[in-house]
């Protein structure tokens, strides 16, 4: 039998047929992976940086000894009515001095958010997160793929912002990304 002859006793697919299929395949599954690959390795350039806006003074300020210690590194923002309930995680990670991660409630039952770890509290998630740095550490925080977006500096220290990159869908109906901005752009040194 030839390469490409037609067998009429059964209905099978000619071989040459099922290799064009193979190599179709592959290619496919190769420019898949190649796309899958490069999405990954993209930089995220996303503007995080927020116009400065004052909230009206029916919100709630945030005390200065909510996160760190006040006396060095101190710092207060405004809160609005979306974030009621907020809680506060403080951390002592080893890339900063202090990160406090802001929590809010929610109402999701996915595992992720029902347990605690090591940015939120079991049944909160982190909204986002505002860390304290050495001018050292600040530099070598920059040089990561995602660095945080400078919220202020002294001559010893530099707080820096990051958003979650991940929100439960209440939280996400909600809108609360995008009030972060706001909340971030009230930051003040209070040290």
């Amino acid at each position: 039998m030839e390469l490409n002859e037609v067998e009429t006793t059964h209905e099978h697919a000619t071989v040459s047929l099922k290799v064009m299929l193979l190599i179709f395949a592959l290619i496919l599954v190769g420019a898949l992976a190649y796309l899958v690959w490069q999405q990954n390795r993209a930089v995220d350039t996303t503007d995080y940086s927020a116009p400065a806006t004052k909230k009206a003074s029916s919100e709630s300020t945030i005390p200065a000894l909510a996160c760190g210690n006040a006396a060095e590194y101190g710092f207060v923002m405004t809160f609005g009515s979306l974030w009621n309930g907020y809680k506060i995680k403080q951390v002592t990670p080893d890339y900063a001095l202090v990160t406090c991660y802001f929590n809010l409630p929610t109402v999701s039952t996915e595992t992720v958010w029902t347990t605690e770890s090591t940015d939120h509290f079991a049944n909160y998630s982190s909204v986002f997160a505002v860390s304290v740095y050495t001018p050292a550490q600040w530099t070598t925080a920059q040089a990561e793929a995602n660095p945080p977006t400078k919220l202020g500096e002294t001559s010893a220290y530099v707080w820096g912002w990051a958003p979650a990159q991940a929100l439960p869908q209440d939280l996400q109906d909600k809108k609360i990304a995008d009030d972060v901005k706001n909340v971030v752009a009230t930051f003040e040194i209070v040290s």
